[in-house]
C-alpha cells in the first residue's frame, strides 16, 4: 500500500509535493467511513482509495506520470548507461531547475513491513539514494551520497556489492541489491512490481490482458462476467472466440507458426420471429457501447488487483463511464470482503458527482492547481484552508468545488467575450 509519495522538481511540479494515503485522525460524521481504510495498528490507518481533481493541463496526469517515472527508474535500475545521460523528468519552465536533481521518495507497506525508499538524480548520476525498513522501529538498510555508501555491517550482500564497485554511478543500489537477494531490497522491489499504472483513455491496451486471464481461469472469467452483469448492461454472458490470424507469424527459429486472434462475444436475449426471447451472440467490439467495452477491458486489471493486493493507478478512470458505474468501482475497493488483501485504487477524474456521493473522506480527495508561472501544486481537501478555516464536515463538496471554493478549476477569464468577437 502507498502510504506517502513525495517528489520535487518533477515534470510540472517545480517544488516539493506530497501525496499521502495515511488516514487523518478525524472521521466523517455523515456516512460510515470504516470501510475506507485499512487499519494496521491503533495509530496507523491507510486509505484504500484516492481521487484527484483539477482543470485540464493543471498537472493531474503529471502526478500519475511522476509515479510512473518512479516505477520505471526502480524497475530498470538505470543500468547499462555508461555512455548515456539519464532521462530526468525535471521542471522545464525555469532554467534554474533544468539541471537540478529530481527527487522521489516512497513510503509503503507490504507484507507487514513498512519501507521508506528514495533517490535524487540528475542527467549525470544518482546524487542520493536511501532505504529504511520498519517492523517495530525504523532501521537503515543503506544511505548513499553519490558513490559513498553507508551500510550497516549486518547487510553483507550490499556491503560486498559496494566494496567490489559493482554499483554504477547511474544505477540504483536497491535494484541491484534485489537481484543479489538482499532481503530488504527484494521485499521493496516486490512491492514495486505490484504498483500498476494504466491509462483510462487507452483502455483497449488492457483488453488482451483481460481476455488472457479469462482463458487461463474459469473462475476469473466468471468474475468478469458477474462484474459486467452487475453493471447492468443487459449482457447475459460473455465468451471468447478464437479466429485464425490473417498475417503469418514466425517463431524465434524463423519457422512459420500458426496463430489465432482472441475476441470477446457478448450474449444477449433477443426476440425471435415467434416473439420469444432467444440468446444470441454479438461481436463485443462492434455491437457494445464504448462505455461497456471500456468496463470489460479494465475489468481484468481491477479484479487482478482485488485478488492479489497491490495498487492500481488509473489516469482518467471515468472516461466513457457513467458516474454511477465509477462509483461502484470505487465501492468495490471499500468492500472488505471483496478487497480482503487491502488493494488500493488511485485515479484522476472530472466526475464531480463522486464528491456528492458521500463515499470519500476529505483526506481521500486531492486537487492539482497550476499557478501563473506554469508550476503545479498538489493538496488534499483535508489540509485545505480558506481564511484560516477547513471545510466543514457537512459541506456540499460538489457544489463548493464547482463554485471554485477549493481552487483547482480552469480560469476562463473573458472566454465568452472572445467567442463573441
Amino acid at each position: 500500500m502507498i502510504q506517502r509519495f513525495a517528489f520535487d522538481n518533477v515534470l510540472s511540479f517545480k517544488g516539493p509535493q506530497e501525496f499521502t494515503m495515511l488516514a487523518a485522525p478525524r472521521q466523517e460524521r455523515l456516512f460510515d467511513d470504516s470501510q475506507n481504510f485499512s487499519e494496521h495498528t491503533k495509530d496507523s490507518k491507510t486509505l484504500l482509495s484516492g481521487v484527484v481533481y483539477g482543470a485540464n493541463a493543471s498537472g493531474k496526469s503529471n502526478l500519475i506520470q511522476a509515479l510512473f517515472h518512479f516505477h520505471r527508474f526502480v524497475v530498470t535500475g538505470n543500468q547499462n548507461l555508461e555512455n548515456q545521460e539519464l532521462s530526468v523528468p525535471n521542471f522545464r519552465l525555469d532554467e534554474a531547475f533544468t539541471h537540478k536533481a529530481s527527487v522521489f521518495e516512497m513510503e509503503c507497506r507490504w507484507k507487514g513491513i513498512n519501507y521508506r525508499y528514495g533517490f535524487s538524480l540528475t542527467a549525470r548520476a544518482i546524487e542520493e539514494e536511501w532505504l529504511y525498513v520498519k517492523d517495530k522501529r525504523e532501521s537503515e538498510v543503506f544511505y548513499r551520497n553519490r558513490q559513498d555508501f553507508t551500510i550497516p555491517a549486518k547487510n553483507k550482500i550490499l556491503n560486498e556489492l559496494t566494496s567490489k564497485r559493482m554499483v554504477h554511478s547511474k544505477a540504483l543500489l536497491v535494484t541491484i541489491g534485489a537481484q543479489f537477494n538482499d532481503v530488504s531490497c527484494a521485499g521493496f522491489l516486490d512491492w514495486v512490481y505490484h504498483l500498476n499504472i494504466i491509462s483510462g483513455i487507452e483502455d483497449r491496451l488492457y483488453r488482451d490482458y483481460t481476455v488472457r486471464r479469462m482463458k487461463e481461469s474459469n473462475d476469473f472469467s466468471r468474475k468478469v462476467v458477474d462484474l459486467i452483469k452487475f453493471a447492468d448492461f443487459g449482457i447475459e454472458d460473455i465468451s471468447i472466440s478464437s479466429m485464425p490470424r490473417h498475417n503469418p507469424t514466425f517463431n524465434s527459429a524463423g519457422e512459420f507458426e500458426s496463430s489465432t486472434i482472441d475476441d470477446l462475444i457478448s450474449k444477449r436475449f433477443v426476440m425471435n420471429s415467434a416473439g420469444k426471447p432467444e440468446l444470441k451472440d454479438f461481436h463485443f467490439g462492434r455491437f457494445e457501447s464504448e462505455g461497456t467495452q471500456k468496463f470489460a477491458h479494465i475489468a481484468g486489471p481491477i479484479l487482478d488487483i482485488l485478488e492479489k493486493g497491490g495498487i492500481l493507478v488509473i489516469d482518467e478512470l471515468d472516461t466513457k463511464l457513467h458516474p454511477e458505474l465509477t462509483e461502484r468501482l470505487v465501492l468495490m475497493f471499500h468492500n472488505k470482503m471483496l478487497n480482503s488483501n487491502h488493494a488500493q485504487l488511485i485515479f484522476t477524474s472530472h466526475n464531480t458527482n463522486l464528491l456528492g456521493a458521500r463515499i470519500f473522506r476529505r483526506d481521500q480527495i486531492f486537487f492539482v492547481e497550476k499557478d501563473p508561472f506554469g508550476a503545479s501544486h498538489l493538496y488534499s481537501l483535508a489540509t485545505f484552508k480558506k481564511n484560516g478555516k477547513s471545510p466543514r464536515n457537512d459541506e456540499d463538496l460538489e457544489a463548493n468545488y464547482l463554485k471554485g471554493r477549493y481552487g483547482a478549476l480552469p480560469f476562463l477569464g473573458d472566454f465568452d467575450n472572445r467567442l463573441n468577437r
